[in-house]
């Protein structure tokens, strides 16, 4: 499974992400929607901004951003699966959406948390892992459905771009310039 682990926050999730709607054809989707709500899909930054409630990219604490991303050109079947809520443990929330497929691309942003910074993070299936997988997920669809060229170049573009905005590195895991002066003032 192609990930890459990096630490971002504040504006690198800004500048990630505009990269993604301008340089990368893809439709974004939320990873699970909010309790008794639609899923949210995002076709520009503002977008993303209006959802999330987000002002000012260089506040670095928020909630993160949790992400599942449909290539262009990928060709599989996007799953809009309604999940069941037992209300009384979901604040009277009855239900939420998530978005499923062998090929997509999830991409978590993480902010800080109580002055840590855990790390953001890229994947996706693999094509074999996906057919090792599809008996046991039948309504997921067909993983031979999927163009996985597709689905690989897109995420190798998207880890690539991310790494090269990195400033240093822990270990194999890039560190974005926010998320680099956040460690410096946290220390």
């Amino acid at each position: 499974m192609p990930n890459c682990d990096f630490f971002a926050c504040g504006d690198d999730h800004r500048v990630i992400l505009e990269h993604i709607f301008d340089k990368l054809p893809c439709r974004i989707f939320e990873l699970s929607s909010r309790f008794d709500s639609e899923l949210a899909e995002f076709a520009s930054l503002s977008d993303v901004e209006r959802h999330f409630d987000i002002n000012d990219w260089s506040s670095t604490e928020r909630s993160s951003l949790l992400l599942t991303i449909y290539a262009a050109d990928a060709n599989g079947t996007l799953n809009f699966r309604r999940i069941a809520l037992d209300s009384s443990k979901c604040d009277g929330a009855t239900f939420r959406y998530s978005c499923r497929g062998w090929g997509l691309i999830q991409l978590y942003l993480e902010s800080p948390r109580q002055g840590d910074l855990r790390n953001s993070h890229t994947n996706h299936n693999s094509e074999k892992r996906a057919d090792n997988w599809s008996p046991t997920h039948p309504k997921m669809g067909n993983p031979a459905d999927w163009n996985w060229a597709a689905v690989n170049s897109f995420s190798g573009k998207l880890n690539r771009f991310i790494r090269k905005c990195g400033v240093s590195k822990i270990g194999s895991q890039a560190v974005l310039s926010c998320a680099s002066e956040f460690m410096e003032t946290e220390n």
